[in-house]
């Protein structure tokens, strides 16, 4: 655990990145989604069995419905928000791993997707100098879908970071599930999201 807090407390912790605009279709192409953000990391904390370290994210992202020509015709949903973000983790006795929680702490805006969400931090490890960690999201949120309705997600996803080029680089490949919400069942989804790829200035 000690060789990740100081990979984290030299390369992470203090850091400002930014993610340059990307494009996303859900629902078979009849939304778009159109993303950018500056991600900062700060307040690394530790102790002798755990660590905690925030996610503050100034996002951009519009989702778009898509007329039958192909063009952006209506705005279904603004989510663009200033939000903060938690990774609290903790070395388990038992196992010798690292697992924990990713948690949604405050937001501005109207409509945040991620309030009282919380997912599951997993696998982490620090592998030529790439921290990875995996996520799990628990039970489901809300996704726009059309006729202003929507429906329940959940996101399974891999964080890396690494340094390249003296720069701080995060990329986060998360992969979406509908959500049966009577059995919580998770089922694979059409709505397909490129890697967003995060790099220091």
């Amino acid at each position: 655990m000690k060789e990740i807090i100081n990979f984290i407390e030299t390369n992470v912790d203090g850091k400002t990145l930014f993610t340059k605009e990307l494009v996303y279709e859900l629902e078979n192409g009849a939304l778009q989604g159109v993303y950018s953000d500056q991600i900062s990391f700060s307040n690394l904390k530790y102790s002798q069995s755990g660590f905690q370290f925030d996610m503050f994210i100034i996002s951009n992202e519009k989702i778009w419905l898509i007329g039958k020509d192909e063009h952006r015709e209506k705005l279904r949903k603004d989510f663009s928000a200033v939000s903060l973000f938690r990774f609290e983790l903790a070395k388990r006795k038992s196992t010798n791993d690292i697992t924990g929680c990713f948690r949604f702490i405050s937001a501005s805006g109207k409509s945040v997707a991620a309030e009282a969400i919380v997912s599951g931090i997993y696998d982490v490890r620090l592998e030529d100098d790439v921290l990875k960690l995996s996520e799990s999201q628990a039970l489901y949120r809300d996704q726009p879908i059309q006729e202003e309705r929507f429906k329940p997600v959940a996101f399974q996803s891999e964080h890396r970071f690494y340094v390249k080029e003296e720069k701080l680089h995060y990329e986060y490949d998360g992969k979406s599930f509908d959500v049966d919400v009577e059995t919580m069942q998770r089922n694979d989804s059409y709505d397909t999201f490129p890697p967003f790829i995060s790099i220091e200035k």
